[in-house]
């Protein structure tokens, strides 16, 4: 579960990028270029998560990620925002003369990696059970899951792996007890 909430959580910030990309070079194609006013909150942040990323993807990621196909990428991107950061800090922000061919070649492959990213998620959603599909099945997995997950934690023994885990079965047993008391109503 871990991964695919990092996944999503990278795939959103390769949308605010993109968007705050295209702000900056419609920003500086206009007759007098300036710095949109969302970059000085905007960059930086997005900076620092560009840098999560790339140690995420350094300690050993999938190499058919996009993140480590595209370490380049993120590391121009990362770049980029902490210039655009330190212009938007100085007493006169200007923008360099090439930041409109830079920015838009970084949104180009932003928008590349998002149609990549996408239907690889959409395939593997396919892979998944439906909403459908029967909620015992659904149980199952989220249990398969945490108790993957509890395998990668740093202290797979803490009580709160035990509590929720619990829970779930729990969730499980009442769930078993309705559907039964459900057909018995109905036979």
């Amino acid at each position: 579960m871990t991964q695919l909430n990092s996944q999503a959580s990278d795939l959103q910030w390769i949308k605010q990028v993109r968007s705050l990309l295209i702000e900056v070079a419609r920003a500086s194609l206009t007759d007098i270029p300036q710095l949109p006013k969302q970059v000085s909150t905007d960059a930086l942040p997005l900076a620092q998560q560009a840098q999560v990323i790339q140690e995420k993807t350094a300690q050993g990621s999938d190499p058919s990620t996009w993140q480590s196909q595209q370490s380049q990428w993120i590391e121009a991107v990362r770049q980029l925002l902490l210039e655009l950061s330190r212009i938007a800090l100085s007493e006169s922000p200007r923008l360099p003369e090439n930041i409109a061919h830079r920015t838009l070649t970084l949104v180009e492959t932003a928008q590349d990696i998002q149609e990549v990213a996408e239907k690889n998620s959409s395939s593997e959603a396919t892979d998944r059970p439906s909403p459908s599909a029967p909620l015992d099945q659904l149980l199952e997995q989220v249990q398969a899951e945490l108790q993957a997950e509890q395998g990668n934690s740093v202290n797979p023994e803490a009580p709160e792996w035990q509590r929720i885990l619990a829970l779930l079965t729990q969730i499980q047993d009442l769930y078993h007890q309705l559907h039964e008391s459900t057909e018995e109503s109905v036979s």
